[in-house]
Formats: structure tokens, sequence, C-alpha cells
């Protein structure tokens, strides 16, 4: 049992509101929909009432509209699993939770699907300044106009982007992203990419780790955040990270139990995360959809085999210097 205070900084962190919950099911781009069936559906449609077959069903054949009548009926015990943003502030506070990075994703152009606005995330963080840090979703083929959404965005009170390269199907090193970047470097605000396995029908190739090395090249200011630990290039994420100083590893979505097991492919991370990479790793929880709250997971990190100064870099002041 962890009984040793510490604080925490939830680096990547879902809000548990009736808006976003909803969202992430009518939002969930179509190359997505087998996360519904073989990922999160086993956990999470038995508590709407319905197999996970049955969820993937609805998604897969339903246009949105359908979609939003189709799930009315759940509403009630979707509504049981969900809380108010007050409610979760005060979970937070309890659980020992610092601050929270909540995040957005604006993937338009290739799900043809709009969904929750920037803004209604700008206004969580406008109202509990103090607990909050805002990353916008940020759609890189639509030119131009995401150059102006990070601004505006920036202007309400958001302090980073997030971009998952495999919904795009363009590398991090792809021109669409340079204007990205350079309105990065000139805010200060760092930016979040998804690089890790998925189980979209997309290819994984450009979520390999290589390419922010060459970004980093270009713009050595530039503060890259490498999402979910870059699994299973794990080793090549470690060797870009020691090797640029501006980009930082969140290992979210991973239960930390299996980060200390052997076998697993994150033991370079283990190793070099507690010693030259110990000021890059940043505590994420994705808790949503982990089956753990965040304290849980937290007690995790707690309970591998790193130093104990180690242990509070993770959770709590690598991105406590990031995030400032």
């Amino acid at each position: 049992m962890i009984k040793m205070e510490y604080k925490i900084i939830d680096s990547l962190c879902y809000v548990p509101t009736e808006e976003v919950f909803i969202d992430l099911l009518i939002s969930l781009p179509p190359q997505m929909s087998r996360y519904l069936k073989d990922i999160f559906g086993p956990k999470m449609a038995p508590l709407l009432g319905m197999t996970a077959e049955e969820l993937y069903t609805m998604k897969s054949t339903l246009s949105t509209t359908e979609l939003k009548e189709a799930i009315k009926p759940f509403l009630p015990k979707i509504r049981k699993l969900t809380s108010s943003v007050e409610d979760f502030v005060h979970n937070l506070d309890k659980m020992g939770v610092e601050k929270a990075v909540i995040f957005n994703l604006d993937e338009e152009t290739p799900s043809g699907i709009a969904g929750l606005p920037n803004d209604y995330y700008a206004e969580i963080v406008n109202k509990f300044p103090d607990k909050f840090i805002g990353i916008a979703g940020i759609d890189p083929l639509k030119g131009m106009a995401a150059v102006r959404e990070i601004r505006r965005t920036y202007e309400l009170g958001m302090r980073g982007v997030a971009v998952r390269p495999f919904m795009f199907q363009i590398p991090p090193t792809h021109a669409k992203m340079y204007p990205i970047y350079s309105t990065c470097v000139e805010l200060d605000i760092p930016i979040w990419f998804h690089l890790s396995i998925n189980y979209s029908t997309n290819s994984m190739e450009y979520e390999r780790p290589i390419y922010l090395d060459v970004v980093a090249q270009d713009f050595p200011e530039l503060k890259m955040i490498a999402g979910h630990g870059g699994w299973p290039w794990v080793n090549e994420l470690v060797a870009v990270a020691w090797r640029n100083p501006n980009i930082y590893i969140d290992i979210a979505s991973y239960i930390p139990k299996y980060l200390g097991m052997k076998g697993t492919g994150w033991e370079q991370l283990i190793h070099f995360g507690n010693s030259v990479l110990q000021d890059k790793i940043l505590f994420g929880s994705t808790w949503l959809f982990m089956g753990m709250s965040i304290k849980q997971l937290a007690d995790g990190i707690m309970k591998l085999p790193l130093k104990e100064d180690v242990k509070r870099k993770w959770l709590h002041d690598n991105a406590a210097k990031l995030f400032v």
C-alpha cells in the first residue's frame, strides 16, 4: 500500500462530463470504430446495457444524426457515468491532483465529423484556471485555418495543441505541419503527438518517433510531447528524447505495472527514465477508459523500480516545468 503523500499533475486527462462522453462516441472517427469492439467497448458497453459488438455496430452503420438518436435511450445510464466539472474538480482535489491537462482533438477533415469545439474546453479552463490546462485539437489538413485556430484558442486561454498523425496519414515531418510548429514556438506552447500503436484502419507508419528527431533539428525551440510512450518503438523514442532536449514523453493509456514488467518492451524507458531521461517523463492517465482512477494509476507509478525523487518528477515536477 502506498502511504506517502505526493502531488500529481495529470498530463493527459479526460473531463467526465456528459457532453464529453457523448462526443467521444459520436465523434469517434469511422477509422477508429474497432476501438468500440475490441479495445474500450468490452469495458464500457456493458455499463450502457449492451455488448461491445452492438456498440460497434451502432457506430459503424449509423450516420452521426442517426447515432445521436440511437443513444438517447441510454442517456440515463450515460449520466450515471459522468459528472459535472465542479464535482470532478472536487475529486481531483481529493486525489491530490494539483493540475490536469485536458485536451481536445480536431479530426474533421479525415473523419468527416465535427466534434466538440475547442471553446468547450477553453470555458472549463477559464472557469477553473488553477486546476486545468487546456490543449486544443488542431487539424493540420485545414492549412492556414489551423494556424488561425491555434492563435484564436491561445487568446481563449488554451496552452498547447494536439495532433494524431495516424488520423491524417501524414508524418510529423510533412510540410503541412511546419506552420503549426512555428506558431507554437512563437506562442511558446507545446505540441502533443499520438506516438504509439493504434487500432484504426490507418497505417501506424506515421507514428514512428524518429520523425520527431527531424522536427527537433528544424525547431530546436519547439516543445514536443511524444504521447503514449512510443510503444512499440520505445528504444527509438528513448534515443530521440535523449538526443533532443525539447522532446518529452508521456506514458498515458498504459497501466503502470506493465511498464515495470520484463518482456513488455518498456525496459529501456524505465532504465533511462530513472537516469538521463528522468526530467522528461510525464504522467498522464486518460483514466476514463482505463478502468482505474487517476490516483490508482499514480499509485502504480510509485510502485515502479524508480528512485523516490524520480517518481515525483514523473508524477509532478516535470510537468510543472513544462506547462509553465
